[in-house]
């Protein structure tokens, strides 16, 4: 998914704000679903686990783009690692653990949102 970086994204300096990476990738994974037709209503993913490692700053202007990997599927949870890239230049990269809620509580991703991650694998 390519974003264009708004001078919301960024600090006084030009510079992207460090939490907008990972709204970046919130949206990128939405997507994924919303291409597919799929809104969450009383179900979904929630982060549980992320880890963060930033590389090289975008800029105001800039365009990148997030890509998404799925690491793996296991009963609730999936592992996922999503890149930002300018051009082919790394700027950020994220290990996120997301697990899935039904009414709230935890339990096992069902095999269409499997299937719609698996395409990312």
């Amino acid at each position: 998914m390519k974003i264009r970086i708004y001078y919301e994204d960024t600090d006084a300096g030009g510079v992207v704000y460090h939490t907008k990476y990972i709204a970046f990738c919130e949206r990128a994974r939405s997507e994924i679903f919303f291409k597919n037709g799929i809104s969450f209503e009383e179900d979904g993913f929630v982060v549980r686990d992320l880890k963060a490692t930033f590389f090289s700053p975008a800029k105001l202007g800039d365009l990148v783009e997030v890509k998404t990997i799925i690491n793996y599927i296991k009963k609730s949870i999936a592992l996922i690692t999503q890149s930002i890239y300018k051009d082919d230049k790394l700027l950020f990269e994220a290990q996120i653990k997301l697990v899935y809620l039904k009414n709230w509580k935890v339990s096992s991703i069902p095999e269409k949102y499997q299937k719609i991650l698996n395409e990312f694998s």
